[in-house]
């Protein structure tokens, strides 16, 4: 009987059978292949297909295959497949994508591929996601979807929650366009001009057309105007450019006369009547010194510091006056800066008490020199922003009450959440969204040791002000008199300012501006409360006053993060609860608008109800 079965059923008999069952096993039609959850009419959405799989899509009827992957992926298959798609009688279409590529173009090349053609389309990249991502685009322009419906339906179809961000900025057609618009030619030519005055001494000439700060403070405000010429807007919303001038007596100090410090200002109106009263800054100082402070007739050709901030206020004036930003832009070219920050002062207290509402300032001084002092250092993708943390205003305050703030900020740990830190951080933010050359570097103080700038009197009168600064400081190139010693060139001379630095730093601040311009306001009254001990986290707040807010996310990070870590969207809502405990992370909250523009954080304050 053993042997009896034995020889019934020999082992390659048996292994015959295995070999059976496995082809039984594999998929026989494109109905065993697809995954009905990642089909969108016409449209099935997939990942890189075997050449098995494109064959049973073939069979099945299917007429068009999409390939989304880089040609440098394609070259990487063991297969040729376009040849083959082709060789079974189906049409094949490349559009190449990647996280920088991602935009409109795809979508627009999606569109024609569909309208040129037939039948059931087989949509792939590597895994789905960059297909499904690309609809998204096409969903929101063909049929009209909201985008957050759009996006929505994407991830249904198998895209991955890292393309939202690439889904998100590429509905953002602004900040794109003044980030390409930027040129820096336009920049160097402003940096030879600027040390064409050979002085800009806030004590200096101010009669001569061709030397002296009168001559240069003339000459921007004419660069002004002429770089807002054909925005095309009227009424309350035309760019305007004036002088902002101030009367200083001596102080005994820098100040060794009566002078008229006089900042030149370009204002360029926001578009929307919600929105129009919040302000945001970006400044530079015009002013230029030589070894001596108080020297106001040596040749001081300040072309780092600061024409290099002066160039790009010049430049953010043609790009962004013609663009329909909600919030209002002030481009400012201050004076009297290295004499002790007055002209910055003076206008920041007739703000306060003209009742401006300045929401954000960017201080750009010295910002245009990327090369290290020390061998090996490359500051070319970098930029400093610097920012405060325990807020300046807080000196300011009754002896009694400065002790009652700082032991809240000690008993909450809130000393890395002031405005201006969160604006740093949302600085980083805008930068990663949209793959900035220039990344910013957050340092975590108000400025650098035994400087300062002009950000400095807003933060002390309580506005939320930043400093953008190179990585590697030069000082042969600041504040000293024109020569050779040893070898060494001494002086703030052009040929140190790098003009495609410059125009990357520059196109940063035009895109954190159309972001700070065009988003909602910061949620106001926010706080996190602690009523009772949970372990979870409950935040509250008052809702932002633009009619285009579209909902709000609460968002943590871990005690000793720098930036904001996670955001959960909690709906167009006041409040929102967690699923982590407000004793282990630290929480905000922002608003949101119906095309993505994300407010600056609200930092919460602890609160029973």
């Amino acid at each position: 009987m053993i042997a009896g079965s034995a020889i019934a059923n020999p082992p390659e008999v048996a292994q015959s059978a295995e070999q059976t069952e496995d082809v039984q096993n594999e998929p026989t039609t494109w109905e065993d292949v697809r995954d009905e959850d990642h089909i969108s009419g016409r449209l099935t959405f997939f990942a890189q297909p075997t050449m098995e799989e494109l064959r049973l899509f073939s069979e099945s009827g299917g007429m068009v295959v999409i390939n989304a992957r880089m040609q440098s992926e394609v070259d990487g298959l063991d297969f040729d497949e376009q040849g083959y798609v082709e060789s079974l009688g189906m049409e094949y279409v490349h559009i190449p994508t990647n996280g920088s590529t991602f935009g409109f173009a795809m979508r627009d090349q999606l569109a024609a591929a569909l309208d040129s053609t037939n039948g059931d389309v087989l949509f792939h990249c590597r895994s789905g996601s960059r297909a499904s991502a690309i609809y998204s685009l096409y969903m929101i322009k063909e049929y009209g979807l909201i985008n957050k419906v759009a996006i929505t339906k994407s991830l249904d179809l198998g895209m991955s929650p890292i393309m939202v961000k690439l889904i998100e900025r590429a509905l953002m057609e602004t900040p794109g366009r003044v980030i390409e618009g930027v040129e820096p030619q336009q920049i160097q030519n402003t940096i030879d001009t600027l040390v064409g005055f050979g002085t800009r001494h806030t004590m200096s000439e101010t009669e001569s057309d061709t030397r002296g700060i009168g001559a240069a403070r003339r000459w921007v405000k004419s660069q002004f105007e002429a770089n807002i010429e054909g925005h095309g807007k009227s009424g309350d919303s035309a760019p305007k450019v004036y002088f902002d001038s101030h009367a200083v007596e001596p102080d005994g100090r820098r100040i060794t006369e009566p002078v008229d410090v006089v900042n030149v200002i370009c204002e360029i109106p926001g578009v929307s009547p919600e929105s129009r009263n919040r302000l945001y800054y970006v400044l530079a100082h015009l002013d230029s010194r030589a070894s001596q402070a108080n020297d106001s007739s040596s040749d001081a050709p300040g072309a780092n510091d600061d024409g290099s901030g002066v160039a790009a206020l010049i430049e953010l004036a043609r790009v962004l006056s013609a663009e329909n930003l909600d919030s209002t832009i002030i481009l400012m070219a201050t004076s009297g800066e290295e004499q002790g920050l007055f002209g910055a002062r003076l206008h920041a207290m007739q703000a306060i008490a003209d009742g401006k509402d300045i929401r954000g300032v960017l201080n750009n001084d010295t910002v245009g020199d990327p090369t290290g002092v020390i061998e090996g250092q490359d500051g070319r993708k970098v930029i400093r922003v610097f920012s405060e943390g325990l807020p300046a205003s807080m000196l300011s305050l009754d002896e009694s009450e400065i002790g009652s703030a700082a032991r809240k900020l000690r008993l909450y740990g809130t000393e890395s959440d002031s405005t201006s830190r969160q604006l740093a951080r949302y600085i980083a933010d805008v930068a990663k969204l949209h793959y900035t050359t220039v990344q910013p570097k957050l340092i975590f103080r108000p400025d650098r040791f035994l400087r300062g700038g002009d950000h400095t009197p807003f933060n002390e009168l309580g506005f939320a002000a930043i400093r953008f600064c190179e990585m590697y400081e030069n000082y042969d190139h600041q504040h000293q008199d024109i020569r050779i010693e040893d070898d060494v060139q001494y002086g703030d001379l052009g040929e140190y300012v790098d003009a495609e630095y410059l125009a990357d730093v520059t196109r940063l601040n035009a895109a954190v501006l159309v972001h700070l311009a065009n988003s909602p306001s910061s949620p106001s009254n926010a706080r996190v409360i602690i009523a009772e001990l949970t372990n979870d986290t409950t935040l509250r707040w008052d809702a932002s006053p633009e009619p285009d807010v579209a909902g709000y996310e609460i968002v943590w990070r871990e005690s000793t993060s720098w930036k904001w870590e996670h955001a959960e969207d909690v709906g167009n809502m006041t409040q929102g609860t967690v699923p982590m405990s407000k004793d282990n992370w630290l929480f905000g909250v922002r608003a949101y608008d119906k095309d993505g523009y994300r407010s600056v954080v609200s930092y919460p304050v602890p609160a029973r109800e």
